[in-house]
């Protein structure tokens, strides 16, 4: 389905980077890279795939919820995407983008 135009985001490039017009607040944001675990390729979630995080947006069963772990790789904790709650698991907020990089 193709949303109407009025409720589109434009492509836009800005210092080198390739993002969407239309998002507020994109000081609270953050990225990330998927890894190739593929537990979420039904959502196009890939290997190397790019996801913008909003911090803001709530815990909801069912969607791409982010939680940092336990576990230290390089000196960071590192991430988790879950349809549900982690137990011990800080929520940290929710995909609201992904992009999939093919070169």
């Amino acid at each position: 389905m193709i949303l109407p135009a009025e409720k589109q985001h434009s492509l836009i490039m800005s210092g080198g980077l390739l993002g969407f017009e239309g998002y507020r607040n994109l000081q609270d944001l953050f990225c990330v890279h998927a890894n190739g675990d593929n537990n979420f390729l039904l959502y196009g979630i890939a290997e190397n795939s790019l996801l913008i995080v909003d911090p803001k947006k709530p815990f909801r069963k069912n969607r791409l919820n982010v939680f940092e772990t336990d576990t230290i790789i390089n000196g960071e904790k590192q991430l988790k995407l879950s349809l549900t709650r982690l137990d011990g698991c800080p929520f940290m907020g929710r995909v609201i983008m992904s992009v999939s990089q093919f070169s």
